[in-house]
This record gives C-alpha cells, sequence and structure tokens, in this order.
C-alpha cells in the first residue's frame, strides 16, 4: 500500500544502505580479473553479464525493444540507469539513441566511462540527476521528445508514482510508450518486511496493482498491461542467491569478503520479501495518449 513519504528519491548517501549500490568498483574489479584492463576497450555484450542489476539479463532488454519497436530512429529515455548496462544493450541492439539518467555520483560516473570503453558515446548520452526535479530540457530534446522510457527496478525507489508518471508523460512523445520493470504490493507487509524494504532495498510506498494502474491512466497513459512477474522473479532471486553462495570462494578471492558480504546481504533480503509472497513483481506497458 501506498504512504504519504518522501515523494522524491533521496540523496545519494540515505540510497547506499542499498548494499547493491556499494563497492562499486566491483565492476572493474571483475573486469580486470578477465583479462580487461583500465583503458581497454570493453564488448558491450560481455559486460553487460557484469554491470546488470536488473532481472533476466538482455531477455529483459529484448522484450523492451521488441514491444516498444525501437529502431534507429528511437529516442530512449532510460530513468535510473545505473552502471549503463540496459541503455548500452537497447542501443546496441535496436540502433536507438538513449539517454541514461542516473542520481547517484559515482555509479553516474563509472558509467559514462564504461560507455566510452564500449565505444557507444555516439547512441548513448549519460546524464545524472533525479527525474522528478532535473531540468527536464536538457534530457535530450526535453519534454515530448522521447519515442520510449524505459526503467528497470527503479521506480521502486521513488514513492510519488503519480508524479513519476506524470513526468514520464510529460518527456513522451504523443503515442509513445513506457516499459518498466518494478516491485509492487501483492497484500500488506509485514513490520519486518517494511523495515527490509526500506532499509535494504530502499523502497517505500509500493502500490497495490489497482493503484498502479489508476496513477498510469491518471497521467495519461492508454492501453496499459500490467504484466505479472512475480513467480518467474522469485525463481531468479532464490537461484541467484544459491549461485552467488557455491562462488563464494571465487567471489572473495577477487573483490575481498566486505563486498562479498554486502550482495549477499542484498540478495539474501530481496531472496526472503519474494519467498514471503507480499512483493510482487511487474512489467508494467503503456502508450501515451
Amino acid at each position: 500500500m501506498e504512504d504519504k513519504k518522501s515523494s522524491s528519491q533521496s540523496n545519494d548517501g540515505e540510497i547506499k544502505t542499498m548494499k547493491l549500490y556499494t563497492h562499486v568498483e566491483r565492476i572493474k574489479t571483475e573486469l580486470s580479473s578477465r583479462g580487461i584492463l583500465e583503458g581497454d576497450s570493453i564488448d558491450p555484450i560481455a559486460l553487460s553479464e557484469i554491470d546488470s542489476m536488473h532481472y533476466m539479463g538482455n531477455n529483459a532488454i529484448r522484450d523492451a525493444i521488441d514491444v516498444m519497436e525501437l529502431d534507429c530512429s528511437s529516442k530512449v529515455l532510460d530513468v535510473g540507469s545505473g552502471f549503463g548496462g540496459p541503455a548500452r544493450i537497447l542501443s546496441v541492439l535496436s540502433k536507438c539513441s538513449t539517454v541514461a539518467l542516473e542520481i547517484q555520483p559515482d555509479i553516474h560516473e563509472l558509467a559514462d566511462e564504461l560507455t566510452k570503453r564500449c565505444q557507444l558515446s555516439h547512441l548513448v548520452t549519460h546524464s545524472m540527476g533525479n527525474i522528478l526535479d532535473c531540468e527536464l530540457e536538457n534530457l535530450g530534446d526535453g519534454p515530448g521528445s522521447f519515442d520510449g522510457i524505459v526503467s528497470f527496478l527503479v521506480f521502486l525507489h521513488i514513492p510519488d508514482k503519480k508524479g513519476l508518471l506524470e513526468v514520464c508523460s510529460k518527456m513522451l512523445k504523443s503515442g509513445g510508450s513506457i516499459f518498466v520493470e518494478d516491485f509492487y504490493c501483492v497484500s500488506p507487509f509485514s513490520d519486518a518486511e517494511i523495515d527490509s524494504l526500506q532499509r535494504d532495498v530502499f523502497c517505500q510506498g509500493l502500490p497495490t496493482r489497482e493503484e498502479y494502474i489508476a496513477h498510469t491512466e491518471a497521467a495519461g497513459f492508454c492501453n496499459v498491461q500490467f504484466i505479472e512477474k512475480t513467480t518467474e522473479w522469485k525463481r531468479y532471486v532464490t537461484e541467484r542467491l544459491d549461485n552467488f553462495k557455491a562462488t563464494k570462494e571465487r567471489f572473495i578471492s577477487v573483490h575481498g569478503e566486505p563486498t562479498y558480504e554486502g550482495l549477499l546481504h542484498f540478495y539474501s533480503a530481496v531472496a526472503g520479501l519474494f519467498v514471503g509472497g507480499n512483493l510482487g513483481g511487474v512489467c508494467l506497458i503503456a502508450k501515451k495518449k
């Protein structure tokens, strides 16, 4: 259920309670362990095995390309672009132009560097800011200029879904699409789950299915599809946790124990939330009227 707490993303320091967003040096460390040294060119497809923080790998990106019918003429905004993996793969596979918007300075800076090393700066532009209070005119060609907006497991950090979806609508051309993978509230969370969501996932005020659809329609979208992902993602996060534990020795030898313990904490928390049955996953697709 929604609450009335902070209406926007909080600052970089607060979001770092989510261990997935700490120890960002792990990307370069992993590249080095694979023989890709500082300054070397990088294959973006190979990099996506390391830098993606969403679920189901590049299959999720291919789904977005297919749904939004992206091609070399398309302009896309990625809200909460992280290390830039999804933005790069979108542009590699479809040849679209992508603006990658990220709020965390350290992750934004690394993402920009990785894009340059992938030789994709002609297709992917990195911008740092909060979608709810940044200068929208500075994103691409400004409001009304994007054919599509994507976001992969980032809207969950922003309690003000109404305001967020209104901004997304403002940035799209008429007939433009959104493709959002996100969490939602299946049934009321326990107090322990609320604490874990806020501390471990930096997430509060998740909407129900009905609330999410209502906000989307109120923001000027039609043809809303609320595609259920809970079962698929529950399996994914539990298998991710098991696989991570199985590679403990190798991971610690490369990255060190603090990085391992941080990710283990995060993966365990997310798996526990999905197993609890009150957290749901959704792929939300809609068109601007």
